[in-house]
């Protein structure tokens, strides 16, 4: 018998010209890895300095240490610290208070003085640079030197603006030594130091914005709060955001001026009179290095990171938006 013919087919072979051509599109050339190899180093260092610390701040703060015993032999308490912090702690929940106080009072006198101060440092006005130069000073002080300063300034019985009060024939402030004026006093103190600073960078913004909008809005008639309203602003509201976050993130870790001003000696703790002026940070400065309680001050130092985080979202969200 005959075998019976056997079809056959001719398959034709796969093309891998455009699979190899897609692999070796995707593996990195030369340049890509010189350039990985250029940033690697920062990297690194972003890694082993930021990240490494922030993780370890996190487990420490699901710990109990004393800073004393081994870190290996820390006993865990999980989240025992933070709810310590949020319902029996009283002192960590008026720091609270007085840090948001602080912020939104500083915030808000340094956002408008600096925009009233660069409005009028931008007219001719004489002595333009030695005004500006002045109002920046106090930014490149230390702020605990500046502290101190204001604390010697401000004092009770030999304060210097006492007794200038005392030329004029009106009554002596307690100042810092009142319950009632050491956070205002403070609030005023970082006024002082840094409205220079953002009444130069809103001076900045000012000088940015091109002159024929204003000769336009002046021939069609519009007076000088109409321009300010409907030119000025607007177009300085990128510089009012920057600001108003940065800002609002210093104020938030308020501690130096406040160490300087309230904390009278070794002994003491900072904060006073009475807990008008303890705010987080400081709270926290206690916590971790006067009661070796390390665990309970890096909990607080990561609620103040959400806070900080939080607030910083929204602002950039609801100014952004508007500008």
């Amino acid at each position: 018998m005959r075998n019976k013919p056997t079809k056959t087919t001719n398959r034709a072979a796969p093309d891998v010209k455009p699979l190899l051509a897609r692999v070796k599109h995707r593996l990195p050339n030369r340049r890509t890895l010189q350039a990985y190899a250029f940033v690697s180093p920062a990297i690194f260092t972003l890694i082993v300095f930021t990240a490494g610390p922030f993780l370890f701040t996190v487990w420490v703060s699901l710990h109990n240490w004393n800073m004393i015993q081994p870190v290996s032999a820390m006993p865990s308490v999980g989240l025992e610290n933070y709810g310590y912090l949020l319902t029996r702690d009283d002192i960590f929940r008026r720091a609270l208070r007085n840090t948001f106080t602080f912020a939104i009072c500083g915030v808000g006198i340094n956002t408008v003085l600096g925009l009233l101060g660069a409005l009028l440092l931008n007219t001719r006005l004489r002595a333009r640079i030695f005004w500006r130069t002045l109002f920046f000073l106090p930014i490149v002080t230390a702020p605990l030197a500046l502290g101190m300063m204001w604390s010697a300034l401000l004092g009770k019985n030999y304060g210097l603006i006492n007794n200038i009060l005392k030329q004029l024939s009106l009554p002596p402030q307690p100042f810092l030594s009142s319950p009632d004026q050491a956070l205002p006093s403070i609030i005023g103190i970082a006024v002082y130091q840094y409205v220079g600073y953002y009444m130069i960078i809103y001076l900045a913004g000012l000088q940015g914005i091109p002159i024929e909008y204003y000769d336009a809005a002046a021939v069609d008639g519009a007076s000088r709060w109409q321009s300010f309203w409907h030119i000025t602003l607007p177009l300085l509201r990128p510089v009012m955001l920057f600001i108003v976050v940065t800002n609002t993130i210093g104020a938030l870790q308020v501690f130096d001026i406040v160490f300087a001003t309230t904390t009278g000696g070794a002994s003491t703790s900072g904060g006073g009179p009475a807990g008008s002026t303890m705010v987080v940070v400081l709270h926290m400065y206690n916590t971790a290095f006067k009661f070796f309680r390390m665990g309970r001050s890096t909990a607080m130092s990561l609620l103040l990171f959400l806070i900080i985080f939080a607030i910083t979202l929204f602002q950039l969200r609801f100014l952004r938006e508007r500008t």
